[in-house]
């Protein structure tokens, strides 16, 4: 990362990279990583990611119409306009054929997103957006780099997440009307719901393909 921290931001940073180091433990990125994951439950895997995904355009989308800080929303516009139908890139680059159902969890956790970029300040959302959201986006690419080698959509955002990771870094460098103990705390509770839903999708995947006893 090239961004010069302040130390307060350093210490948000190595608490967002430890929330990261735990969640490449998650279910789900274990899931994905594992080579001896039968293809049906990768494919399920990705049907079951499309909720999210979709939810995820709706989230950048309630935040740029909701920020009124002139800086800030140019910044979240800007954000919405580069992920704009990434959710239908995602569906085309690898179509299992599955249709999710509604699942009251991922429901959740999306609409907790939704919410928080529509009350929350302006710098909370970026830390949302660019330091939780996009963080998880490029471990999950990654990941699905290696269950689904040379797909278009973890390609893109292998490199696409990690410019949109440190554009959210710039910002809080260069902004500094933030509290540690707050955006700590929103980092904390946001990597909880990131990490609940993704545990869903994998009990979702395994509960589809399992071999009946």
């Amino acid at each position: 990362m090239t961004v010069t921290m302040p130390a307060p931001l350093r210490e948000v940073a190595d608490r967002n990279e430890q929330h990261v180091r735990t969640y490449r433990a998650s279910s789900l990125i274990t899931l994905l990583e594992d080579p001896t994951t039968p293809a049906a439950t990768r494919d399920a895997v990705m049907a079951h990611v499309a909720p999210w995904s979709d939810a995820f355009q709706r989230m950048i989308s309630v935040r740029a119409e909701f920020e009124t800080d002139p800086q800030l929303k140019e910044l979240a516009v800007e954000h919405q306009e580069e992920e704009l139908g990434h959710n239908g890139i995602l569906a085309d680059s690898h179509d299992t054929g599955r249709k999710p159902g509604w699942d009251p969890v991922v429901e959740a956790g999306a609409a907790w997103f939704v919410d928080q970029f529509r009350v929350l300040p302006g710098l909370h959302k970026v830390v949302l957006a660019h330091l939780v959201l996009e963080a998880g986006s490029l471990t999950f690419s990654n990941a699905g780099s290696l269950a689904f080698p040379g797909n278009a959509y973890f390609a893109l955002h292998d490199e696409a997440d990690e410019e949109h990771i440190e554009m959210g870094y710039r910002l809080l460098a260069e902004r500094q009307e933030w509290e540690l103990g707050e955006v700590s705390e929103l980092l904390d509770r946001a990597w909880q719901i990131i990490t609940m839903v993704s545990d869903r999708i994998a009990e979702l995947a395994l509960r589809d393909t399992a071999v009946p006893a």
